[in-house]
């Protein structure tokens, strides 16, 4: 056998794995929640404190605070963190929190930036100033159901050290708004729950729970601070303890609305930037299961066989966005005439936006630059 035909099996091989795999993760996922049901079984309601950081004005922010006051739940408590004194989230915040005064919210204003990691620097008094050792963080941008929080909590079982909630892209508007569900929906969230399904430790810090005693253990505010991914850390630091990593079988949501591409590049770009630094591995394999990589070696094998090799790379891409259509529906997620073709957009995008990450540091959150620290716990 020559080389050429050694790399033509030797593609056509891959190509067969990296489909297995991707349909064996968008199984997976849609099994967590079977899964995930029949370990939730914690049934007491202790008093929580909610942390919610903010920076910048974001769609339907008023919804979203408002999620958080109207948790139908025994005792817990809001704390608003910002870094500056006065801004149009604040002022939200402030209205929101005037609709429930039973709630005794605080707003923690001027945070100062006392950490590598802003999201940290502004979170960080909150936790120190919250009133019960149960700890809710969850991002400005999403939704809770009424009954969220209890549903989360019935997860904190002996053993587990975090909770985590999926983060559900919801009402796009505009293809670059339908390309953000393409990646969270799409990509994030298929992948997150399989790998949760298996046992892996994987945080994501959309919506976090856990227990203040545990994170002083586990190296206290120092752990999260020492990265840009505080959520990946902070499951690390637990999961050294022997706390395991889990996901709510009930989904968050975020609403995406209308957004400029800039945006949606800015945010995946700094996540892979994340994940080189403190995931090498996971980084590493990414563009080997990626849609793009796994269509060129159809299109190799394809070739070698003799057939057209341009059918093998299309009739791969066109069904690896087809899976996110059929994951989008048996979730329930929704989706759009444009949601095929936000997904080919995804898998052209992974490439590029993996070799920029590779050589690069340098990334924008927020609005502002910053440069990714080297990985230290």
């Amino acid at each position: 056998m020559d080389a050429l035909s050694m790399l033509a099996v030797a593609a056509t091989a891959w190509w067969a794995i990296s489909c297995a795999l991707r349909i064996t993760t968008i199984s997976a996922a849609l099994a967590h929640p079977r899964l995930r049901h029949r370990l939730a079984t914690r049934h007491d309601r202790p008093p929580v404190s909610i942390v919610i950081p903010i920076r910048r004005l974001e769609f339907e922010a008023e919804a979203a605070f408002t999620s958080a006051f109207a948790q139908v739940y025994p005792q817990s408590e809001i704390l608003v963190a910002a870094a500056e004194d006065r801004s149009p989230m604040i002022e939200i915040a402030r209205q929101v929190a005037a609709q429930f005064p039973a709630a005794g919210a605080r707003i923690l204003t001027g945070n100062k930036r006392i950490t590598p990691n802003p999201k940290v620097s502004n979170l960080a008094p909150a936790i120190a100033a919250a009133q019960h050792d149960l700890i809710l963080i969850k991002d400005s941008n999403i939704l809770l159901s009424p009954d969220q929080l209890a549903d989360l909590m019935t997860n904190l079982t002996a053993g587990v050290g975090l909770v985590c909630a999926i983060p559900v892209a919801v009402a796009p508007t505009g293809f670059a708004a339908e390309l953000e569900r393409a990646f969270l929906n799409g990509q994030a969230a298929p992948l997150t729950l399989a790998l949760s399904a298996a046992g892996a430790n994987v945080g994501f810090g959309k919506v976090m729970l856990f227990d203040r005693r545990d994170l002083a253990r586990a190296g206290g505010i120092g752990l999260m601070a020492s990265a840009f991914g505080d959520d990946h850390a902070l499951s690390q630091g637990l999961g050294r303890l022997g706390l395991r990593t889990v996901f709510a079988a009930k989904e968050i949501r975020q609403a995406i609305g209308r957004r400029p591409f800039s945006e949606v590049w800015d945010r995946h770009q700094r996540w892979m930037v994340i994940r080189r630094i403190q995931a090498p591995l996971a980084f590493c394999g990414e563009p080997l299961v990626s849609g793009a990589f796994t269509a060129l070696c159809g299109a190799v094998g394809a070739a070698a066989f003799g057939m057209p090799w341009w059918l093998m790379a299309g009739g791969t891409l066109l069904g690896w966005v087809l899976l996110d259509v059929t994951f989008f529906a048996a979730k329930g997620w929704g989706w759009s005439w444009m949601s095929p073709l936000s997904g080919l957009c995804r898998e052209v995008l992974l490439p590029v936006m993996w070799l920029k990450a590779l050589v690069d540091r340098r990334v924008t959150w927020a609005g502002l630059p910053f440069d990714v620290p080297d990985k230290t716990a």
